[in-house]
């Protein structure tokens, strides 16, 4: 393996976790106190070869949660049938017998040094045929020859010390768990300093972030004395999900007063339900497919709460005005924020409500969290709007939704909105869609189940159902997107270069036809920019300049690239490369290694307030005047433009194509979808079902059959501890 590959595995498995775990290892020995109650006397070399086993055990375990963490699971299960018979192996010589459960944390451990010697491993077994799981036998190979495994692969003494660091765990929680079962486990963690069972925890315990706390958690649970199961936390995750469920539990057993509404008469049954779930209880989720209704609903209860107000005295509780910080509406992202508000306000202005709406926040911004991670506001200092409406809630991480409801004062709404079925969120946890099946909060919970953007005979809402279906009928998806105008599928050419060197330019040429296909959907807007080349932009009179930007808003929206993910030919920083050529082409502009060029289409990617930019912003960088004039970028709903030194590669992308999670919260009339088997990681049934919905009336996917079969058949797995935390309450 070369170096650069080995770094990548190095990397990718190790991340922060391993040092993360020594320090936490190291301030345990600082602060001995606060583990230990009283001092004991033991045996010095007893207590020697435990303090070994200890500190193995806890590196082993923290490493395996916070590489789960980072993939967005917020717990660690381990599950042992009664019946269940151990695998039997070979490993070291030695003859083993291990559970499913202790393979699956072996492998979690081990993928890294699998990752790094995989080309030496796979030459040094290619002659032999092995009768026991491979797992047995890489975990043997690299065992009995670690040394000269890596003395072929090119690494730093930091890295062979991270690899050391993590071969050792490996062989310490092999010693503890060969030829025993869960229950001795779990028994052998309890007897540690640094792991606590829930049970062990009093409510002090519970309800602070102590010293006094154990670094991780863990719950144990048996079915009927049949199956064990041990659910372990690293204790901040689990201080969230504690606290993220007491919280809602509180809200929800608040007494409000309902308000007199009156409902139009065109709502269907469903939102209606919605309104008067959210009108008579202090917290409430309203979920549902795209254009469903979600926001026309909560819109109908807005202008029901502004026409309360105005019918009330002026020291009642609600009041709605301009003014008034009674109502705040928020979103994990500026961008599902911004049309957040649109949506809402244009429901309002179709309705004759003449009732401005306050600007809508990213929840970071609400919080007033910023460099530090903190919030400003918590629950000794709640926020003051009496409802708070939250769109996009899917994409809501379990500490964010945490620091969320730990901000609502006593008395006041929580509305959630969202698609339950789109992807998660980036960070851990999977909030919304454990809201929607937990038991105790089905009465606060209503999903808008009928679609007013895609009718019945709809190929892409009917092509959404099915990616939808817990048993997808593939065969189904190829007859719909055969049959329906509004769908189609290419398959694309992804046979390697370096296996058929012959096949070399075909190939190339194969899928660069394809992009030729597809950027010919960019045409509207490179003839406007092309205008504007011509006739540059009058950036002093802001009237044309919103003119303008609005009208090229609408062309870029016509059309837009989803990709599974940035690398490899069908990721966007390929795309956008290639799109960009072909922009500078057309416009026949320098072709130089000039980042900013005129018409160049980009995204914001992170918040940026001193400019009052949001991640998800689009923007067009635009030449203001004859040959030699600066460029400068002009956003939607700005008049002014912001010159191109002010924002560098860190803060904007090139935007002809995105990601499909930097989609979520936008709508496009046609998306083209691009992946292949490179992004297989990152395939699953919500990221597809996402991108889909992305479109109002056309859905065009590039990539292989069995790559497109794969993603319709594989739903997100989040492992989260957030429902044991409902049951415990």
């Amino acid at each position: 393996m070369n170096n650069s590959n080995s770094r990548a595995a190095i990397s990718l498995h190790e991340s922060w976790a391993s040092n993360l775990s020594d320090y936490l290892l190291l301030r345990r020995q600082q602060t001995q106190s606060a583990y230990h109650v009283s001092d004991v006397e033991t045996n010095i070399e007893t207590e020697q070869v435990d303090g070994v086993q200890d500190k193995a055990l806890f590196s082993a375990v923290f490493v395996m949660l916070t590489t789960h963490l980072e993939q967005g699971h917020t717990v660690l299960t381990l599950e042992e049938a009664k019946d269940e018979r151990p695998v039997q192996g070979d490993i070291g010589g030695e003859s083993v017998t291990l559970y499913a459960w202790q393979l699956k944390l072996l492998e979690m451990l081990a993928t890294p040094l699998l990752v790094l010697a995989e080309g030496q491993i796979d030459q040094l077994i290619a002659d032999e045929v092995a009768t026991e799981p491979s797992l047995f036998s890489l975990l043997s190979i690299i065992v009995a020859q670690r040394h000269q495994l890596w003395s072929q692969s090119v690494l730093t003494n930091y890295e062979r010390e991270l690899l050391t660091k993590r071969l050792d765990a490996i062989t310490a929680l092999y010693q503890r768990l060969r030829n025993t079962d869960l229950d001795a486990f779990i028994h052998s963690i309890g007897q540690y300093d640094l792991f606590s069972d829930v049970e062990h925890l009093n409510k002090g315990d519970r309800n602070s972030l102590s010293k006094n706390n154990k670094p991780i958690i863990y719950q144990i649970q048996k079915e009927d004395n049949q199956n064990t199961s041990a659910t372990l936390w690293l204790h901040r995750t689990w201080q969230a999900e504690f606290s993220l469920a007491t919280r809602i539990n509180s809200i929800i057993n608040q007494q409000i007063t309902p308000l007199s509404i009156a409902i139009p008469d065109n709502l269907e049954k469903r939102q209606i339900a919605a309104i008067n779930v959210a009108n008579h209880n202090a917290f409430s989720i309203i979920t549902g497919g795209p254009g469903t209704g979600k926001t026309y609903t909560v819109a109908q209860l807005v202008i029901a709460l502004q026409q309360a107000a105005q019918s009330r005295e002026d020291d009642a509780p609600i009041k709605f005005s301009t003014d008034s910080a009674s109502l705040a509406l928020a979103a994990p992202t500026g961008k599902a924020a911004q049309r957040m508000q649109e949506s809402l306000q244009a429901a309002l202005d179709a309705a004759n409500v003449d009732m401005q709406l306050k600007e809508a926040k990213t929840i970071h911004r609400l919080l007033g969290i910023g460099r530090t991670g903190r919030p400003r506001y918590d629950a000794d200092n709640p926020l003051g709007e009496d409802i708070i409406i939250v769109d996009e809630a899917s994409m809501l991480g379990v500490e964010l939704a945490n620091y969320l409801v730990s901000a609502v004062k006593k008395g006041a709404r929580l509305i959630l909105l969202g698609d339950a079925n789109q992807l998660a969120a980036v960070d851990a946890g999977a909030v919304l869609s454990d809201l929607c099946c937990i038991p105790s909060l089905q009465p606060v919970h209503v999903e808008l189940t009928e679609s007013r953007r895609f009718s019945k005979d709809s190929g892409i809402g009917k092509l959404a159902q099915q990616i939808n279906n817990m048993d997808t009928d593939t065969q189904g998806i190829w007859q719909l997107l055969k049959q329906d105008q509004a769908l189609s599928f290419s398959n694309i050419n992804t046979q390697s270069a370096q296996t058929n060197p012959n096949n070399q330019i075909k190939n190339s040429l194969s899928n660069i036809e394809n992009l030729k296909k597809i950027i010919l959907n960019y045409q509207e807007y490179i003839k406007k920019i092309n205008v504007l080349l011509e006739d540059p932009i009058e950036k002093s009179v802001p009237a044309v300049v919103k003119e303008t930007i609005t009208s090229l808003v609408q062309a870029f929206n016509q059309f837009r690239i989803l990709t599974a993910g940035h690398n490899g030919e069908w990721g966007d920083h390929y795309i956008n490369n290639y799109l960009t050529q072909w922009h500078l082409a057309e416009l026949k502009l320098p072709l130089g290694q000039n980042t900013w060029f005129h018409g160049r289409p980009v995204m914001m990617l992170q918040n940026n307030y001193e400019l009052g930019l949001f991640n998800g912003d689009i923007g067009f960088c635009l030449q203001t005047g004859t040959d030699g004039a600066p460029l400068e970028v002009f956003f939607e709903n700005k008049t002014q433009g912001i010159a191109v030194s002010l924002l560098n590669d860190e803060l904007v992308s090139t935007a002809y194509a995105m990601t499909i999670h930097k989609s979520q919260g936008s709508e496009f009339d046609h998306v083209a979808i691009t992946f292949d088997t490179s992004h297989s990681r990152l395939l699953s049934k919500e990221l597809i079902y996402t991108a889909v919905t992305r479109a109002k009336k056309q859905v065009s996917i590039y990539s292989t059959k069995s790559a497109f079969e794969k993603a319709v058949q594989t739903p997100t797995e989040r492992y989260t501890g957030l429902a044991l935390q409902f049951e415990a309450l």
